[in-house]
């Protein structure tokens, strides 16, 4: 009889090897579903934040429209966080040339030589002038133009 217990044993050893790696395999699942499940969470978070940020944008500039009287002009459209900002250094009209309005002394070193200035490019001789176009005659009809309402009468 020890055969039959041994074979039993053997049996019941298998199933609860197999059990066990089955729970394994589903908490090992149940974690990659999680952790997904986290990721997008995440994802869709981030993605909600700028969509809020996006529909809050385009709240401001639809009342900057709506106070302009509907015109959306780039005045009204322009981001005023920005022209709050103070700007500190040179514009590109105000860029530092390199030239300073008080001397540097020399203090014993030989003056740099004097660069010579570049020759302006020499003008180019003028255009022929553009034929007149042909004059018409006095009584001439005129040309018709459907947007022209000069000879309508305007108090019938």
């Amino acid at each position: 009889m020890s055969s039959a217990e041994d074979r039993y044993r053997a049996a019941i050893s298998t199933m609860d090897a197999a059990a066990r790696e089955q729970d394994e395999q589903r908490g090992l699942r149940e974690r990659r579903v999680a952790e997904a499940q986290e990721q997008a969470r995440a994802g869709l978070q981030r993605e909600m934040g700028a969509a809020q940020k996006y529909a809050e944008h385009m709240d401001e500039l639809n009342k900057r429209k709506q106070s302009a009287g509907g015109w959306a002009t780039e005045k009204t459209l322009a981001d005023k966080g920005r022209e709050s900002l103070m700007q500190f250094g040179a514009e590109d009209e105000e860029a530092d040339t390199g030239y300073t309005n008080y001397p540097t002394p020399s203090y014993g070193t030989p003056a740099p030589a004097a660069v010579a200035p570049r020759p302006e490019p020499a003008p180019e001789p003028p255009a022929a002038p553009a034929p007149e176009p042909p004059r018409r005659g006095r009584h001439a009809r005129p040309v018709e133009d459907e947007d022209d309402f000069s000879s309508t009468s305007w108090l019938v």
